[in-house]
């Protein structure tokens, strides 16, 4: 049950109730049978009231960062239906892949060799080891060389992984259609994505508008005439 209706069962249906049990429900799935409000089932209605959470059994930040948004205690900071369906969590690979090219373009990311510090250990941070030093090693030398004609253009950093993505996709279309990016590094989306979020980053173009599908945009549930149960269907607008 979602925290307003703990302290009010005669509340009006609202759906950022049901988006707060689905978030509930997706971390039961996600971390293999546990209750992000605790295992102990005394203290759990206590703790959804409260806000009380952990999310320690699951490991992906995407799915986290999801998961947390949809069970925040406040209804109105909760996602509505079509934001969590377009969540990175839900990103294919070749859109996740497209996102890291993006972040490339930005400001920031063009000036990898002489970042601040401060940016430097703000976007380290999201790594799981606290950086991505040594990613030179993951790629053939022979792809390296060619992309780094200037010897140690690419500093061993986030920053200078991310750049390195972006000029590969730019200036070498055919090696880096052979290069799974997310299989060499897969920590690295979850880093970055967490990273531009802090700095409002997925909120600015040209990355906002990776964060809406088209797909759901006109959509609406409705209510059939001859569903006993009141069960709500997808009907699609005209012209969709």
């Amino acid at each position: 049950m979602a925290k307003e209706t703990l302290a009010d069962g005669d509340i009006p249906y609202k759906s950022s109730t049901d988006i707060q049990v689905a978030g509930m429900l997706s971390y039961y799935i996600l971390s293999g049978g546990h209750h992000p409000f605790g295992d102990e089932s005394y203290k759990v209605e206590s703790n959804i009231y409260e806000g009380l959470y952990t999310l320690g059994h699951v490991q992906d930040v995407v799915a986290k960062d999801l998961i947390e948004w949809m069970i925040d205690k406040e209804p109105k900071n909760r996602p509505q239906v079509e934001e969590c369906l377009s969540h990175p969590f839900f990103w294919s690979s070749t859109k996740r892949v497209q996102y890291l090219i993006r972040i490339g373009n930005k400001d920031e990311a063009k000036k990898y060799r002489t970042a601040d510090q401060e940016l430097l250990c703000s976007l380290d941070k999201w790594a799981p080891d606290g950086s991505f030093k040594q990613w030179q090693t993951k790629f053939s030398s022979e792809l390296v060389n060619k992309m780094d004609t200037k010897n140690k253009a690419y500093p061993d950093n986030t920053l200078g992984l991310r750049r390195f993505i972006r000029n590969l996709d730019d200036h070498h279309a055919v090696e880096a259609a052979q290069v799974d990016v997310l299989a060499l590094f897969p920590d690295l989306f979850g880093c970055v994505f967490k990273f531009a979020k802090t700095k409002g980053w997925n909120s600015e173009t040209p990355l906002k508008e990776m964060f809406q599908r088209k797909d759901i945009s006109s959509t609406k549930l409705t209510i059939r005439p001859d569903a006993d149960l009141g069960v709500p269907v997808q009907e699609s607008q005209p012209g969709t």
